[in-house]
């Protein structure tokens, strides 16, 4: 126990020192999209369509444009099958020009791999790339969307109702915790069931902050993908998240203060 208390503390650290030198955002949001081969490319075309349509959406504009003066929003994309592969790098959006230029290219967005489901690759890469990236937000959120659960590790090959533990999922699912970065969930069910995927997803994939969204089938995904962008981008901290916030903050100002002294 004193040893993993050591590591969070150093991770902290760690964190703080970069975040100094980092551009803050009021929201780092990853996606993390499927596209194994239960995929269609029927369904990675409504799929790809649905992300466009949120970031065009009105409503979802606005949130984003609410926190221009924050510093604004900065999204990637992660594709994963049996392995997973940033799509497109990290975007800072602050106004509506460069929130449209990111729809247009979610829009067009090609499918670079088609295998089986590695959801604990697609997480790896999010919280990793997140760590690398030069932007510290007030927020970070990973947002996994897929309509399997994972298949590439036979220990997680789980029976219905799909609700048993994956532990190499959830070994992701608790390193994101510890970053202090919030994982969601987009779960459309078709294969496994009127809430298979759901399941797994809340079992194995989201944090204790976290949410899942439920498509009830690719065509009700564009929808769900709407509803669940506009909530993970207007969304505040709880109010001991805005404390610490405010904290480190403070310790930024200092730190800049210290440094032009």
């Amino acid at each position: 126990m004193k040893l993993k208390k050591l590591v969070a503390a150093a991770a902290i650290g760690l964190g703080l020192m970069a975040s100094a030198n980092a551009t803050p955002v009021a929201l780092e949001l990853s996606l993390v999209v499927d596209v194994s081969g239960s995929i269609s490319t029927a369904e990675y075309n409504t799929q790809r369509n649905g992300y466009a349509s949120a970031f065009n959406d009105a409503t979802v504009q606005a949130g984003i444009l609410s926190f221009a003066p924050a510093g604004g929003v900065v999204v990637n994309v992660i594709q994963f099958s049996d392995n997973a592969v940033q799509a497109i790098g990290w975007t800072l959006l602050n106004s509506v020009s460069s929130i449209n230029a990111f729809a247009t290219s979610l829009g067009s967005m090609a499918r670079l791999s088609n295998g089986s489901t590695d959801i604990q690759d697609g997480m790896l890469l999010a919280i990793n790339s997140i760590a690398s990236n030069i932007y510290t937000g007030a927020r970070k959120v990973i947002d996994v969307s897929g309509d399997g659960t994972q298949n590439s590790d036979p220990a997680c090959n789980l029976p219905a109702p799909y609700n048993g533990v994956c532990q190499a999922t959830r070994d992701e699912r608790d390193k994101a915790a510890l970053a202090g970065i919030r994982i969601n969930g987009l779960a459309f069910e078709g294969d496994f069931g009127a809430a298979g995927v759901t399941n797994f997803y809340n079992s194995n994939v989201v944090t204790s902050d976290g949410f899942t969204i439920t498509a009830t089938s690719i065509d009700d995904f564009e929808r769900a993908v709407i509803a669940k962008i506009g909530r993970e981008i207007t969304e505040v901290p709880e109010p001991g998240t805005l404390a610490l916030l405010g904290l480190a903050m403070t310790g930024l100002v200092l730190v800049k203060r210290r440094k032009n002294a």
